[in-house]
């Protein structure tokens, strides 16, 4: 009788319940698995494409199409400094000051889109352009 109490039981719980969801720290998204490049010019590449994504998307006007590449660009820009380790100090301190103008202006973006303050496209598109020109020069070896 116990037995086939316990394969009830069994049987009712296999048929019947779902195994729960892990949910993460970040709203019960999956965290990111994304793999990021692990050398200086696979991340210039990645921040080309990201930039590519995200101007698209508010030139456009559909700025949410621009919300994964927001949140991803800032893996990219915190990597560039790290994966030029190898550079002269002069360039390393071209390529903080161009990341630092690229993250300034992505968080203004991402701000916006989260009901912070207004920021238009058009008022750090040609940041964006000018910072990314600066460090693409200074990556150059």
């Amino acid at each position: 009788m116990k037995l086939q109490l316990v394969c009830c039981v069994v049987v009712i719980c296999l048929l019947g319940c779902e195994p729960k969801k892990k949910e993460s720290s970040m709203g019960g998204k999956a965290p990111d698995t994304h793999v990021h490049a692990t050398t200086l010019p696979g991340a210039m590449k990645e921040l080309d494409e990201q930039i590519a994504t995200i101007t698209k998307a508010f030139t456009a006007s559909k700025p949410d199409d621009a919300h994964g590449a927001l949140h991803d660009v800032d893996h990219v820009l915190e990597s560039i400094p790290k994966l030029a380790k190898d550079l002269s100090d002069d360039k390393k301190a071209a390529i903080k000051k161009s990341v630092d103008e690229l993250s300034t202006c992505f968080h203004m973006l991402d701000e916006t889109m989260h009901g912070g303050p207004e920021t238009s496209f058009d008022k750090v598109g040609e940041r964006i352009t000018t910072a990314m020109a600066e460090l693409r020069t200074a990556t150059e070896k």
